[in-house]
C-alpha cells in the first residue's frame, strides 16, 4: 500500500472528524497526490457476486465522464500513488474539512463544480488564508 502518513500540509482546513475508506485506484488513471477527488467506477464484489464492504474502484472525478466518476465521492489521502499499470490500493477521504485550493480534480474541473456535491457526502471545503 503507498505511504499515506502526513505531517502538517495544506489539505486539511479544520480540526472536524475525518471518516476514511480503503479504496482501489483504477489501472490507466497514472500517477496521483494526495488532494485528488475520486469518483467511484464501480463496487466490487465477491466471487458469489455479492458487493464487498468498503471496495471501490476510483479514479479522478471528471463530470465529463460517464461512468460514476462523475460524481465525488472520496479525497485520496496517500501521498502519491502510481496506477499507471496496476490497479492499486490507497485510501480516500470521505468526510471532513478540507482546504478548496488544495483539491485536485480532473479533467477542466473546478471546486466550483464539485462543491454542492462534496457537501452532500460530507466533504467541506473552506478557503484557507496561509501566513
Amino acid at each position: 500500500m503507498p505511504e499515506s502518513e502526513c505531517g502538517y500540509d495544506n489539505l486539511i482546513a479544520g480540526p472536524g472528524v475525518f471518516r476514511t475508506v480503503p479504496v482501489i485506484v483504477k489501472a490507466g488513471t497514472g500517477v496521483i497526490r494526495r488532494g485528488m477527488v475520486l469518483g467511484v467506477v464501480k463496487q466490487l464484489s465477491n466471487d458469489e457476486g455479492r458487493l464487498r464492504s468498503g471496495e471501490y474502484l476510483v479514479r479522478p472525478v471528471d463530470s465529463t465522464s460517464s461512468d460514476g466518476s462523475q460524481y465525488p465521492f472520496a479525497i485520496l489521502e496517500d501521498l502519491e500513488v502510481d496506477a499507471t499499470n496496476y490497479n492499486v490500493r490507497a485510501t480516500g477521504y470521505v468526510s471532513g474539512e478540507f482546504n478548496r485550493a488544495a483539491l485536485v480534480f480532473g479533467g477542466n474541473d473546478t471546486v466550483a463544480t464539485h462543491e454542492e456535491a462534496l457537501r452532500k457526502i460530507g466533504i467541506i471545503t473552506k478557503r484557507v488564508i496561509v501566513r
